[in-house]
């Protein structure tokens, strides 16, 4: 991920209404009245632009294609990757805090799930109900969830809906988090293994605690 700075066209937008709402008012017929209209679009400008400064966002870098060696797992990765690309998409279009940190833990813990099968492929059998159901499902409830956002008029049945979507979406940010925690179970195994050999060679050669003189 790197941040990327998105300018509001806000302003834009402002300087293309003051040259024609101008025109259609006055008209354009000296330079006087070209140079006065420049000068509002400016000032229009740059006043919204200190209102609407843009915002930074955090942007997928691209990534080499996957080369597991295995062609079907390498799709699965692919179109892992491309559903987590979307849940970024349409985080961008949703308000409020607490919604976009949830979405963008999903998204986070998604991509880690799909980098730690590329690493490691005998976890494809545990990985599968992830990459098959969990993760479409979750691209699709965000975009039902935009849907019902998009409609501009609130009422009883969407709010029910889109709050119903708001908790299950917390639910598959802490399933997503368990799932990522499982996949390195048998690295804490190795882990623990190897410390504990450590510790008793350690021990064996008298370079455990301290010694007395």
């Amino acid at each position: 991920m790197k941040p990327v700075y998105k300018p509001s066209v806000v302003p834009v937008y402002a300087v293309a209404a003051v040259w024609l709402l101008y025109t259609l008012l006055f008209g354009l017929h000296s330079m006087g009245q070209i140079v006065l209209c420049a000068a509002i679009s400016v000032a229009a400008y740059l006043a919204l632009k200190a209102k609407f400064p843009g915002r930074t966002v955090q942007e997928e870098e691209p990534q080499p294609a996957p080369d597991t060696g295995d062609k079907q797992l390498d799709e699965w990765i692919k179109q892992g990757r491309a559903a987590t690309a979307r849940i970024r998409q349409l985080n961008e279009r949703i308000p409020g805090e607490k919604l976009t940190a949830t979405l963008t833990g999903i998204a986070q813990t998604s991509a880690r799930i799909l980098a730690r099968l590329e690493e490691d492929q005998s976890l494809r059998g545990r990985c599968r109900q992830f990459l098959d159901y969990y993760l479409p499902t979750t691209v699709k409830l965000l975009e039902q969830y935009v849907r019902l956002q998009d409609q501009g008029q609130r009422s009883g049945n969407i709010d029910a809906a889109m709050d119903r979507i708001e908790t299950m979406l917390d639910k598959i940010r802490d399933a997503f988090s368990r799932q990522l925690d499982s996949l390195f179970e048998s690295e804490m195994v190795d882990v623990t293994a190897e410390i504990a050999v450590m510790e008793q060679l350690l021990q064996n050669s008298g370079l455990t605690g301290r010694q007395e003189l």
